[in-house]
């Protein structure tokens, strides 16, 4: 079946990005854990279940990164991703690779790089609602590669002292913390992010070290205002006008 395509504008130094118009399309999650990302000049980062490839163009804009390597398996998407490459001219810094995450240690090698992130699918395989496409479903759930799994694979391609961003649901908090100290990825910085300060928080960033000793910093992030107007931190970190 062939999709209809999209083009959104990014607002970030001039990206746009295709979109299937009636497939899988990012989240506003994608665009938060890329703006959280902290990186040198020499730093190669690693998306795990790329996607489209926004988080991908991001990084290009928002760090100094040397380059990025995005993973996805579902072939169309990673298709998408690739012109999304070269829609932007943006062939020198990222190569897409139509692979499964569990073979990203044989296909890079371990240890082998400085930064890895993830905005993965947020429901376990036996939870309920699932989508009837199957493209957004492999979004959602952990169908193919489950958290334990991606932990551990991100850990192996990380150097000693290389680091994991991740985004997931506050549900899950616990099971993201437990999993990745099993896979010697220390928790570092927790930002809880709240859609409203009178709302509880509903997803997390969770930032994690490699072999690292023990010492966590929690913070927050409140999105909108009462009124529905985005605040000021969310601004900053969105480069949005203040």
């Amino acid at each position: 079946m062939e999709r209809k395509l999209r083009i959104d504008d990014l607002e970030c130094n001039g990206l746009k990005i295709k979109q299937f118009a009636d497939g899988y399309r990012f989240s506003s999650d994608a665009v938060l854990l890329a703006n959280t990302v902290r990186c040198s000049s020499k730093d190669t980062i690693v998306d795990f279940g790329c996607g489209n490839g926004v988080i991908s163009l991001l990084l290009t804009a928002k760090t100094p990164c040397k380059r990025v390597i995005g993973i996805e398996l579902q072939e169309d998407v990673a298709q998408l991703a690739s012109d999304n490459v070269a829609f932007n001219d943006l062939q020198d810094k990222i190569t897409i690779i139509n692979a499964d995450i569990l073979d990203a240690p044989q296909i890079l090698g371990k240890e082998s790089v400085q930064i890895v992130v993830c905005n993965p699918p947020y429901f376990a395989p036996s939870s309920g609602e699932k989508r009837e496409d199957p493209q957004v479903a492999l979004s959602r759930h952990e169908s193919t590669c489950d958290l334990e799994n991606l932990l551990r694979c991100a850990s192996e391609i990380l150097k000693f002292g290389g680091e994991l961003y991740i985004i997931h649901k506050t549900q899950r908090m616990a099971e993201v913390i437990h999993k990745a100290y099993n896979a010697k990825l220390t928790p570092k910085q927790l930002t809880l992010v709240y859609p409203k300060l009178s709302k509880p928080a509903d997803t997390f960033i969770l930032k994690c070290k490699k072999c690292s000793p023990d010492g966590l910093i929690v913070d927050r992030l409140v999105v909108y205002k009462e009124n529905g107007e985005m605040t000021d931190e969310a601004k900053k970190l969105y480069n949005k006008t203040l």
